[in-house]
């Protein structure tokens, strides 16, 4: 991923199947070849998201995220004292087993980790001047198809209301001063949140684009 020049890969702990151990040896990877992970987790879970940050990922993406307190638990969790209170253990793949002083170690690393929102849902929308404006997020990610569901028209992001929500969304970003994404494998759609002033795709998910690749290498040879 990171030879066919992308920037970022996002390891979906959600939906997808990656237990710890995974997440683990897949950020240690990551950390070898400074190519960020990003985990997508099931919710805001201080267990939870101590466990990946521990293991060395980069950043934390919540889904579903609709309130400013829920914004303001992720930063707790996710960030040392005095920006939040994250758990400390400093001998872990986090800090290279070489954490150094400890208030140096966790000024990098506060700096270093990487806190996402998923907006997914109207209230989401609606909240997301608050939650943009929470000190520690770094970044605003729309999911379409659920926030499509939730405006109830599954599968069309083609809508007024879709697009209204989405020009809050990299609103409020913008006001903020933090960046703004989606995630999707509608290429044109991508476009269409590009020139709105999104900077941040999630494009595709490793099995999409591994079948995609299969059914291209089928028609070109011809079988």
């Amino acid at each position: 991923m990171q030879v066919s020049g992308l920037d970022f890969v996002i390891v979906d702990c959600e939906h997808g199947y990656f237990d710890f151990s995974q997440v683990a040896a897949l950020a240690a990877v990551g950390n070898g070849i400074e190519f960020p992970v990003i985990v997508r987790v099931p919710s805001v879970s201080r267990d939870c998201i101590q466990k990946y940050l521990d293991a060395g990922v980069d950043g934390i993406l919540v889904p579903m995220l609709e309130t400013k307190e829920q914004a303001e638990h992720l930063v707790e969790y996710g960030k040392y004292a005095p920006d939040g209170k994250r758990g400390i253990s400093t001998m872990r793949p986090h800090s290279n087993y070489n954490p150094g002083r400890l208030k140096d170690y966790t000024a990098r690393a506060n700096q270093r980790t990487m806190l996402f929102a998923q907006i997914e849902t109207k209230k989401g929308v609606q909240n997301i001047s608050q939650i943009t404006e929470v000190k520690g997020i770094d970044g605003i990610f729309i999911g379409p198809n659920d926030l499509a569901c939730d405006l109830g028209t599954m599968g069309d992001f083609s809508t007024q209301e879709m697009e209204a929500c989405i020009d809050a969304v990299i609103e409020a970003s913008q006001n903020a001063g933090i960046s703004s994404g989606i995630i999707t494998s509608k290429i044109d759609f991508i476009e269409q949140c590009r020139n709105k002033g999104m900077i941040m795709f999630s494009c595709d998910s490793e099995l999409g684009l591994l079948k995609k690749g299969i059914l291209e290498m089928k028609e070109r040879v011809g079988i």
